[in-house]
């Protein structure tokens, strides 16, 4: 195993998911696994969480599900983009459920569930101003008329998406949110009856009860982020990525550091190299705004990030070879003060936001898995607490 590693803390994907569930107050829960689980590793935390009892997992696309279903995971899967008419077998064979947003597509699906002596399940996608993909509102009851007739699906579950759910206090979101009920209400008038009725993904789920409706959708919250609105609430971080020295020099005035020359030492320091760099996923934009920590304190990272490595400016400060250096995640010093950085502030400095930095965290870098829980995900790289 390299020494730079993301270590991956299923006590705290437990604990978060507790905090989501006493948020949701008897909701189900759908926990998002896409995006290689937000940079987690799709397979060993969608195991963690059918293991913690999760309802239903969530992805972008039907080659994630398919990955999960080879692995073995048997929770209900939902599809939240889109499916093309190529993956439509795919959906049927691998018992998956999908977004409607245009009746053709859900025909075909209809055709190929009939064909295997089956049914498919799809969720009715609207669109109430994200204007990503969906039916428009007034689209709503006649696109369920016709879905309705199709033997081989089942409309078994209604669903929008908030564009502003980020935003204390969102116009917008309200504005969605009432548009969504509306168009619930004009379905049962005409006869629809749904098992999920979704709406609240992270920002949501904390800014307004009002938008919980039978299932919540937790995306980055079940990773540790989100704006939780008290102590009782509060998240814990689950992914912490480290490295260590791989090589120091005395630098002087007036020499450069990394590519383009575009660090100038100004007073005697030493420099140290560590083995991590945006082919890792810490991303380039960090250059020059971001650091870490070595031996509990913080430590200026200078020069550009390259693809393999960056360089840390540390002072005058007694370092070793191997010393650790927490780019992600929390650290102690000699006196027993701990010091953290975490994706919020690496965001920051990049110009982004929290989901780009895990997620961008990139497969190269080894994974490893503790906590309680860590025994089942079937990781070859991980150890219990």
């Amino acid at each position: 195993m390299r020494s730079t590693v993301a270590t991956i803390d299923i006590d705290a994907l437990e604990w978060n998911l507790s905090r989501v569930r006493l948020r949701a107050e008897g909701r189900a829960v759908l926990g998002m696994v896409k995006a290689n689980a937000y940079g987690h590793g799709m397979v060993e935390i969608a195991r963690a969480l059918a293991e913690l009892g999760i309802d239903i997992l969530g992805v972008a696309f039907v080659d994630e599900a398919i990955t999960l279903r080879r692995a073995g995971i048997t929770s209900p899967i939902l599809i939240l983009t889109p499916v093309e008419m190529h993956e439509v077998d795919s959906v049927v064979e691998y018992d998956l459920t999908t977004v409607a947003c245009d009746v053709e597509r859900v025909a075909a699906l209809s055709d190929c569930a009939l064909a295997r002596g089956r049914k498919a399940s799809v969720h009715l996608y609207i669109d109430t101003g994200m204007m990503r993909e969906g039916f428009r509102p007034l689209e709503a009851v006649e696109a369920s008329r016709g879905i309705r007739t199709l033997a081989g699906v089942s409309l078994d579950g209604l669903c929008t998406h908030f564009a502003t759910a980020d935003e204390p206090n969102s116009v917008f979101m309200r504005e969605q949110l009432s548009t969504f009920a509306e168009t619930h209400q004009k379905l049962v008038d005409d006869g629809c009856s749904f098992a999920a009725v979704h709406a609240a993904n992270t920002g949501a789920l904390w800014e307004s009860s009002d938008t919980h409706f039978t299932l919540v959708r937790p995306g980055i919250s079940i990773y540790g982020y989100a704006h939780a609105n008290s102590d009782e609430m509060s998240l814990r971080p689950v992914m912490s990525v480290r490295s260590s020295v791989v090589s120091k020099r005395r630098a002087w005035p007036g020499e450069t550091v990394s590519y383009g020359r575009r660090y100038m030492v100004t007073d005697e320091t030493t420099i140290v190299t560590v083995p991590i760099g945006y082919g890792d996923g810490y991303l380039r934009s960090l250059s020059g705004s971001a650091w870490c920590l070595v031996g509990g304190r913080r430590c200026r990272i200078v020069g550009s990030i390259c693809m393999d490595e960056l360089m840390v400016d540390i002072g005058d400060e007694d370092v070793q070879l191997a010393d650790e250096v927490v780019l992600l995640g929390r650290q102690a010093g000699e006196s027993g003060h701990v010091e953290s950085i975490d994706a919020v502030e690496l965001a920051q400095w990049a110009g982004t936001i929290p989901y780009e930095i895990i997620t961008a965290v990139s497969a190269r870098v080894p994974r490893q898995y503790v906590g309680r829980l860590a025994h089942i995900v079937g990781s070859s790289q991980r150890e219990s607490k």
